[in-house]
């Protein structure tokens, strides 16, 4: 086979990959989380310092106790809703590979 006719299947693999999406891009996703933890810590920095001298139990953020109460086997509804996320983000990651 020639360079040229190699050149030109390596360029058309490449553009039928792009065109059906499917192509696994691992910087994406590393981008990604690091979006997701960089709004977590921003999150969390806003609160401690907004309540300083408050414990989360008090005030507006009296809700999340209801997250960290013991629901199924000691888990609580934050961990659970954590794995589920996780396993669905491995899910798909499989499904794409």
């Amino acid at each position: 086979m020639t360079r040229r006719g190699f050149l030109e299947r390596s360029r058309r693999n490449r553009r039928k990959q792009a065109e059906s999406g499917r192509s696994f891009d691992p910087a994406a996703m590393i981008r990604l989380a690091f979006f997701g933890v960089a709004i977590l810590v921003a999150g969390a920095v806003y609160v401690g310092f907004w309540r300083q001298g408050d414990t989360i139990y008090n005030g507006p953020w009296g809700l999340m106790q209801r997250l960290i109460t013991p629901v199924f086997l000691g888990a609580n509804a934050l961990e659970i809703f954590v794995l589920v996320v996780v396993g669905l983000v491995a899910w798909r990651i499989w499904r794409r590979l």
